[in-house]
């Protein structure tokens, strides 16, 4: 899925069903805010979710929470990798479910990959989900309770 191809599933979602995004989002991030952060923890973020927090803040997102750079937020990505470095050796946390279970892009040399893969706490396990991508994992996840 796209950035064109996912702005235009919100839009549509935004006005079909306002009240999912009734709960405040995070602040943007600007390019500064990303370099610095990417730079900080040595890696960088996939496009779809530099491209996404450029648009869409993070924090709550209709049916979902997409960790944010926003200093502020409860959702803080870097705060939040930080506290659970013992569940994510090789990937790095952007989603949880509410639940005790995470989403995150998998690590390889200092690049975060775009494909989703689920961290199971019951099992302390990995695995890899159907989803290619942040947008892909955001369009049924978050947008798809209809």
């Amino acid at each position: 899925m796209t950035l064109t191809d996912f702005v235009n599933l919100v839009t549509e979602t935004e006005q079909t069903h306002p009240v999912w995004f009734d709960l405040d989002a995070d602040k943007t991030a600007s390019d500064r805010v990303i370099i610095a952060s990417q730079q900080s923890l040595g890696l960088r973020f996939p496009n779809e979710y530099v491209q996404f927090i450029k648009k869409y803040g993070g924090g709550y997102f209709a049916f979902s929470i997409v960790y944010s750079l926003d200093n502020d937020s409860d959702f803080n990505l870097i705060k939040i990798n930080r506290r659970k470095s013992n569940v994510h050796k090789n990937y790095f946390l952007f989603s949880e479910n509410g639940c005790g279970d995470f989403y995150a892009f998998e690590i390889v040399n200092n690049c975060c990959l775009p494909e989703v893969f689920f961290f199971d706490h019951e099992t302390s396990a990995w695995s890899k989900t159907k989803y290619k991508n942040l947008f892909s994992f955001l369009s049924e996840v978050a947008l798809a309770h209809s």
